[in-house]
């Protein structure tokens, strides 16, 4: 997987969105008490954990947890590349590509 290579090659996992979060927001979801569980979800994206798990739901048929799951990266790695940062526009690449290929497996209109 692409981002997964792209994150490696800086010498091993690395969050792909926190660096890139807005002061504010970081402080909400400090104060949130959400700060482990944000950088948990960074790294399973950017090691291409969520990436598996969307295509395990889709294995399985489960084409809108699958959607969910490659959406919801997307959206928070849109997000990211509102600061000027480029990896996690490729994840959104990637991970928008994945959405698609989902979308085509079994269309959401049932």
């Amino acid at each position: 997987m692409i981002p997964t290579v792209a994150n490696l090659a800086g010498g091993g996992p690395t969050y792909i969105w926190t660096p890139s979060l807005p002061m504010p927001l970081l402080r909400l979801v400090t104060e949130a008490g959400l700060l482990d569980a944000w950088l948990v979800a960074d790294l399973l994206a950017a090691i291409g954990a969520i990436g598996v798990l969307a295509a395990a739901a889709t294995a399985v048929r489960e084409y809108a947890v699958a959607a969910t799951l490659l959406a919801l990266v997307t959206a928070v790695s849109l997000a990211a590349t509102a600061t000027g940062a480029l990896l996690p526009l490729c994840y959104a690449l990637v991970y928008t590509a994945g959405l698609v290929l989902v979308r085509r497996a079994r269309p959401f209109s049932t």
